[in-house]
This record gives C-alpha cells, sequence and structure tokens, in this order.
C-alpha cells in the first residue's frame, strides 16, 4: 500500500490538495486523468484545472487518514510548503505587532 499527495495547478474554490491511497499507482493515476475514481479529482479535471503527483510514501489507511486530518495538505507538499510557511511567518509577524501596539496604547492611557 501507499498513499500519495496530489497538487493542483490553482485552488479549486479553497482546496489544493487530494491524498489518497492505492496498492497500484500507475492504475490508479490513470483513473484519475480520466476522470475517475475520485469525485474531487473529476470536479477539478472538468474545471480545467491541471494536476501533478508531488509525493508517494508507504502506508496504508493510518497514514492516508492522518495526512487528511492535518487540514493543511501544503505543509506536506513540496510544491506549496515555502510558501506556506512564508504566509504563516507573516500572520505571526502581524499578530506581534498588533499586540505590541495594543500593550503600548494601554501603558500610554495608564501613564496618564
Amino acid at each position: 500500500m501507499m498513499v500519495y499527495l496530489i497538487c493542483f495547478d490553482q485552488p479549486y474554490k479553497r482546496v489544493r490538495h487530494y491524498t489518497g491511497m492505492t496498492d497500484d499507482l500507475a492504475a490508479r493515476m490513470k483513473e484519475h486523468r480520466r476522470g475517475r475514481g475520485a469525485r474531487l479529482l473529476e470536479v477539478v479535471s472538468g474545471a480545467g484545472i491541471g494536476w501533478q503527483l508531488v509525493a508517494v510514501w508507504k502506508g496504508g489507511r493510518r497514514e492516508e487518514r492522518a495526512c487528511k486530518n492535518l487540514k493543511n495538505a501544503g505543509l506536506i507538499c513540496p510544491r506549496c510548503r515555502a510558501e506556506v510557511l512564508r504566509r504563516r511567518a507573516e500572520t505571526a509577524r502581524a499578530r506581534y505587532h498588533r499586540r505590541a501596539r495594543a500593550l503600548a496604547t494601554e501603558e500610554r492611557r495608564e501613564a496618564a
């Protein structure tokens, strides 16, 4: 058994990845290319969005479920990881600066 990750060339609504599991990867990819096998890939292909197989690793249902439970496959996607980490750092910086401004404002009020 193996688990695989597919990355879409552009998001479909807010979805950018598909995680699946198979015994025969080549056959499963043929099914996906034909628009069969997974409804999400059928819809994505129908919308004219391309996709690529980006990662494969050994595992079964447990590993597939663990990937899906991440709720952010961009963290394990080699194509998306750098961008996801950059956005997270940007958000953390902005949060830090908002808190620092709020504390400074509060200190000024207390001093007055």
